[in-house]
């Protein structure tokens, strides 16, 4: 063979492994990456799971005001600047908003809130709130009737651009096979409501022995439908007998640095568990007390999702609207505007860098610039256009995202 025909040769081998190499991480659109905070909400209780959909955060400056709180004492306590807090307060909506047919839900209230999800999904004007499902796990005798039930339900008549929900979160997932039972069945419902393959979209919770331990496997069985791989901390500490649920566990940790390694090698946001310490007064308190109480809770949840974040978690569970809000505010403190403007600074020098035939080079700033940096900042800036910190237009100059995603984020 000449040198020639071994160079053709060996050149379409590599494009067929690195074809291969791509369809292990999930094409997932913009819009998924802004999952800071899942908000659950139990779907048989449709007048608090409207507020979660509609405007949580609206919700949360109502209980601050409630206990006399306001954005100059929460950033006091968390050390982040007021304007911050009143920003946070002022965004509608949480970023995600699961609604929850598992945990939540009594048996009684089951056909309601299935009725529930399909109602608030197709009516509730929720912004660029996700709305996520969680149906009981396979191993529930309800589980594939609530997925028929609520999906098939939610798109009746509506065009596929219009269908609701933007995704399920699979509670308990332990083996392969159950994974491919659900892409079957989800395929089945994709069809008899005239969605485009795959459209469906899932997160996997992780709460169990099996499920950590076997992770990757699992992610690559449903690599075309996943969205996220989410931490289960309660469960998980059940399932594999924990003396005690702790925040920082050393399991709790092993299983996090699991999900993200696996969620990053998947190109999917990991999501971290939620805190179990809820900001709500104590009626044995009087009202200062309570406000300290309140206070200290959300710099527990704030400094938690620190922790997350410094992981590499991408967003967090919460349970209450005051959680949503210390866990968004910490993301916008990783995040600040001073952080994003360096990045942009970062990447604009080292464009400048490879237009003058240089390679890896030292910044003003004396750190390292190469191709491995520049993937980082541009991973980092691209989370933060989909949570609206860099406007779609600045990041499309700065080939972040494509100019579809440029129109779908500033239509």
């Amino acid at each position: 063979m000449t040198a020639g025909a071994l160079r053709d040769s060996a050149e379409r081998h590599r494009q067929k492994a690195a074809q291969q190499t791509a369809a292990l991480r999930a094409e997932l659109p913009l819009r998924y990456l802004r999952q800071q905070a899942h908000l659950t909400a139990p779907a048989s209780d449709a007048k608090l799971a409207e507020k979660a959909l509609s405007n949580a955060t609206g919700v949360a400056s109502r209980l601050l005001d409630r206990y006399g709180l306001d954005a100059e004492a929460v950033g006091e306590r968390l050390g982040v600047d007021a304007g911050v807090v009143t920003s946070v307060l002022e965004e509608v909506g949480a970023p995600v908003v699961v609604l929850d047919l598992e945990d939540g839900v009594p048996p009684h209230l089951v056909d309601a809130a299935r009725a529930n999800v399909v109602r608030l999904a197709r009516e509730i004007d929720r912004g660029r709130t996700l709305c996520f499902v969680r149906p009981p796990g396979i191993t529930d005798p309800r589980c594939a009737d609530d997925l028929v039930s609520m999906l098939v339900d939610a798109g009746h008549g509506l065009a596929a651009n219009r269908y609701p929900i933007d995704g399920i979160v699979f509670p308990k997932v332990r083996h392969v096979h159950e994974v491919r039972w659900l892409d079957e069945l989800l395929a089945k419902i994709e069809k008899d409501v005239s969605l485009p393959p795959d459209s469906i979209r899932v997160c996997f919770l992780v709460e169990t022995g099996w499920g950590v331990a076997k992770l990757p496997e699992l992610a690559a069985a449903g690599l075309n439908r996943l969205a996220g791989i989410i931490l289960g901390t309660v469960d998980l500490g059940a399932d594999v007998l924990l003396p005690e649920v702790r925040f920082e566990h050393p399991i709790a940790e092993w299983a996090r640095m699991m999900i993200v390694t696996v969620a990053g090698a998947c190109g999917v946001p990991a999501i971290d568990g939620m805190t179990l310490d809820f900001p709500v007064g104590r009626p044995e308190l009087d009202a200062q007390a309570n406000r300290k109480f309140v206070l200290d809770r959300m710099a527990t949840n704030f400094n938690d999702a620190l922790h997350s974040i410094d992981l590499g978690m991408s967003g967090r569970w919460v349970g209450h609207p005051l959680q949503l809000v210390a866990t968004l505010l910490a993301f916008r403190s990783f995040f600040s505007e001073d952080s994003i403007r360096e990045h942009v600074a970062t990447l604009e020098e080292f464009s400048r860098a490879i237009a003058n035939d240089l390679g890896a080079v030292a910044a003003s700033s004396g750190q390292l610039l190469d191709i491995g940096t520049d993937r980082h900042v541009r991973q980092l800036l691209r989370r933060a256009t989909a949570w609206g910190l860099l406007s779609a237009d600045r990041a499309h100059e700065l080939h972040l995202i494509t100019d579809l995603e440029r129109r779908a984020y500033t239509t």
